[in-house]
């Protein structure tokens, strides 16, 4: 019996470097290269943004990557989409009180407005494909933590 799923599979890679804080790291394939630190009360320089930040905003990256891609689909006339999240993480397993991070992740708030020619039934439409097409969502999902999404039209 054969999956009835199609695949199409892309390999995306990044390289770092770290001597203390900051890490520096490359994008694999791109000139892309960031840097990534910790606040000083943490024990970092605060010379970027930190692991979680920047996992928060991939997530807030691929929903509206997403958006675009179904509000076309759906010939929507979207204007602009306005995204907050919020990720509530047990840091217990990072900072070595627990054996592992596994389960660490416990609640996701995603807040989503769009702004265009749209009906409030369309907004449900594009935020129910969206929500259920996001890798980085799905990621999330099937970490078991709970997720609360939003759409909402511009008032």
């Amino acid at each position: 019996m054969t999956d009835s799923k199609q695949q199409h599979v892309e390999t995306f890679g990044a390289s770092g470097e770290g001597k203390g804080w900051p890490t520096k790291v490359s994008i694999t394939g791109t000139e892309w290269k960031i840097q990534v630190d910790e606040p000083k009360e943490d024990g970092g320089n605060n010379s970027g943004p930190n692991p979680m930040q920047l996992f928060a905003a991939s997530l807030v990256g691929c929903q509206n990557e997403q958006a675009q891609v179904v509000a076309e689909e759906l010939s929507m006339a979207i204007a602009k989409i306005e995204i907050d999240v919020a990720i509530d993480l047990d840091l217990a397993g990072f900072m070595g009180l627990s054996e592992d991070s596994n389960g660490s992740y416990k609640h996701v708030r995603l807040t989503t407005i769009v702004h265009g020619v749209v009906t409030d039934e369309q907004v449900k439409e594009l935020g129910t494909k969206v929500d259920s097409r996001c890798p980085i969502l799905a990621l999330l999902r099937t970490s078991g933590c709970t997720i609360n999404s939003s759409w909402d039209i511009s008032m």
